[in-house]
């Protein structure tokens, strides 16, 4: 017997219902050259609770064309950015929770993932603890705040939003992964883009960066 797509949403809320999670969102995809089959697409942002944070991530199961059904006991969920998927299998809806309450609190998502995830744990700290440590005291933030555009995005145009507050004014900053990692800052009116090659230096990138862009 098939499970039902409801069923696949009760298992989901089960999962997270201890979790504080900033928006979801769901969206039916055509799959090419498949006329009696859909793609359910569910999309998380910034997941809280007793495991670590998880700033994004999204899960897609093949559905049948009434949306009443899935047609294979898998999933796939996006296990780092730049449309880097694993592929999940399951017997049935308790196995199905199980198996995802697994992924999400052993924290089962690649290297990029993380990085931003511990990122927005605690982001003012970690910034004003690297001003510090480099004897930069002439400013330090006031809030960082993750603001994820809540509309449905291609993995392969997936970004990643902040807002720095520095006494008062915002500096946006946008965080998107090609061939290397771009960040784009907007201070004083001014675009600053910054490339590097991987998303290891995060904390430098942006503490150095306002350093010396703040007047």
């Amino acid at each position: 017997m098939n499970i039902t797509i409801e069923e696949i949403e009760t298992v989901i809320k089960e999962v997270f219902d201890k979790s504080d999670v900033l928006n979801t969102s769901s969206v039916y995809e055509k799959i090419p050259n498949e006329e009696n089959k859909l793609k359910l697409v569910i999309f998380f942002n910034k997941i809280f609770g007793d495991h670590d944070a998880i700033i994004y991530t999204k899960m897609i199961f093949v559905t049948d064309i009434d949306k009443i059904h899935i047609l294979n006991n898998s999933f796939l969920y996006l296990y780092d950015i730049n449309c880097q998927y694993n592929n999940v299998e399951f017997d049935d809806t308790y196995d199905l929770y199980n198996k995802l309450y697994n992924i999400i609190s052993k924290h089962k998502f690649g290297k990029d993932i993380k990085i931003l995830s511990e990122f927005i744990e605690k982001p003012s700290f970690l910034i004003n603890d690297w001003l510090k440590r480099n004897d930069i005291t002439k400013f330090s933030i006031t809030s960082i705040k993750y603001t994820p555009k809540t509309h449905i995005i291609p993995c392969k145009s997936l970004s990643f939003s902040f807002n720095i507050n520095i006494n008062n004014i915002d500096i946006p900053l946008n965080i998107l992964k090609s061939d290397k990692i771009l960040y784009s800052f907007i201070i004083n009116k001014k675009n600053i883009n910054i490339e590097k090659q991987n998303l290891n230096t995060l904390i430098e990138t942006i503490g150095d960066t306002l350093k010396n862009n703040i007047i």
